[in-house]
């Protein structure tokens, strides 16, 4: 897959915080970025806005709208106002997630797009960066000398503080010692499979 013009702006952000600035000294090009951007993409589907109305007066109007969980959106996102006008905003940040629309726009707007977890993308590029430097050693020439080692904890360390930083999830646990949904009629007064180990 041919890397997005979309996603032109947050491969760039993405490159600071790694360190690695695109041209012939960099570490990886732009498509094995988006390839683990890719990884954590969010893609909305009539994702609801939320308006911030502005008050002028007795007038209310609306002209800001804002994603309140997800930032970092790829610039192609499409606007749509009771999900069959597609609206414009005026201008955008993608970043936090906040678009203004210059003239009065009536919730509810919905977006059509992609978002990224930059963060967490930023961690597993530097972890597979520190696996490269996990079989370097210390040496010492001339009387100087080098402590490549130190390369791999360090960048451990930062994609750490990245991980941090990154979207919270969540995970659905089931607990076995509870009745299952074939025990649910009547009393459950049956054996369950606790009782089974239980036994001596």
């Amino acid at each position: 897959m041919a890397v997005r013009n979309s996603m032109k702006p947050l491969l760039a952000r993405l490159r600071v915080l790694v360190n690695d600035p695109g041209g012939t000294s960099q570490i990886f090009d732009d498509q094995t970025i988006q390839d683990v951007m890719d990884e954590s993409r969010f893609d909305a589907n009539y994702l609801a806005l939320t308006p911030f109305p502005t008050y002028s007066g007795a007038t209310i109007q609306y002209l800001d709208y804002y994603s309140d969980d997800y930032g970092n959106w790829e610039d192609n996102a499409v606007f749509k106002q009771y999900r069959t006008l597609i609206v414009t905003p005026s201008s955008s940040e993608n970043i936090v997630g906040h678009w203004t629309f210059a003239q009065s726009t009536l919730p509810p707007v919905f977006i059509i797009g992609a978002s990224h977890d930059i963060y967490r993308a930023a961690a597993d590029l530097l972890e597979r960066e520190a696996a490269r430097w996990t079989l370097s050693y210390d040496m010492m020439v001339d009387g100087q000398s080098l402590k490549r080692s130190q390369a791999a904890p360090a960048l451990q360390a930062l994609a750490h503080t990245y991980r941090m930083k990154q979207r919270p999830t969540s995970i659905s646990v089931i607990r076995s010692d509870l009745a299952g949904a074939a025990q649910g009629a009547g009393l459950n007064l049956g054996p369950r499979d606790l009782d089974y180990y239980a036994q001596g």
